[in-house]
């Protein structure tokens, strides 16, 4: 693929996703029996948007991990905050306005994650980074949306996208295939086993964390079912869990992803 004018690059990585593109996140916030839900664009989009706009011979990423040491402050538990992450630089080949190549370079970091950190510090870097290009940015201007949720948080259909916000030529119809179905269908309250000796091994039934452990979910997801989750064996386990193992200190993300 021939160098692209860098202004005709930054307009096409700026624009709208399709919604099969992005995916919604329940949050904490509970209203009307509703969740607040963050819409974030997938991985695969983001490589996928680079490809389109300069060619994939014309981009890369470099990864360097972080390590700032540990916090002075110990949370209620005495146990202290590792600053621990990666910096994610991506680089773009383009044309100046003579259409000589020149090229330009982003970067942004992200702490290690509490569920797969090396990974998931790595993506949320990459992320982050490509925000800097204007990919995905707009999503800082949606405001609040909010969705149902099956009995293990879920979402169960996924909140409709203003018309600013939506790819040229775009329209919502009856074949639109962004309407995420719950992951939790095929199971029922009568498949929940808590293990109440290790409420850390607890597997999960159904929802974002399905088959996964207690131990192996995020904090905050969990503090989030110990509301707002309509399953009450699975609130009841989660509000147990979170007095056994006490209050991490964690640091917010606020790209969206």
């Amino acid at each position: 693929m021939s160098l692209q004018n860098y202004k005709v690059v930054f307009e096409e990585l700026k624009k709208p996703f399709h919604p099969d593109d992005i995916e919604w996140r329940p949050q904490k916030h509970v209203k009307n029996d509703n969740v607040k839900a963050l819409a974030y664009v997938t991985a695969r989009a983001v490589m996928d948007r680079f490809d389109d706009a300069v060619g994939p011979e014309n981009w890369g990423t470099t990864l360097r991990p972080i390590d700032m040491g540990v916090s002075s402050k110990l949370d209620k538990n005495g146990n202290a905050t590792e600053f621990k992450g990666f910096v994610c630089a991506i680089y773009i080949k383009v044309a100046d306005e003579d259409g000589k190549e020149i090229t330009i370079t982003r970067e942004d970091a992200s702490n290690l994650t509490d569920f797969e950190s090396i990974k998931g510090g790595a993506s949320g870097a990459e992320k982050r980074t490509a925000v800097q290009f204007g990919v995905g940015r707009y999503l800082y201007d949606l405001k609040d949306s909010w969705a149902q949720t099956d009995e293990y948080g879920a979402i169960k259909q996924a909140p409709r996208l203003p018309d600013w916000a939506l790819p040229e030529g775009f329209s919502y119809g009856k074949t639109t295939s962004s309407q995420p179905k719950s992951q939790s269908t095929q199971n029922t309250s009568s498949d929940i086993k808590i293990d109440k000796d290790n409420l850390g091994n607890t597997v999960m039934p159904g929802g974002k964390y399905k088959d996964k452990k207690f131990k192996d979910i995020p904090y905050d997801y969990i503090e989030w079912m110990s509301t707002s989750i309509k399953n009450e064996a699975l609130k009841q386990a989660a509000t147990d869990y979170l007095k056994e193992i006490g209050t991490p200190v964690a640091c917010s993300e606020d790209a969206p992803w």
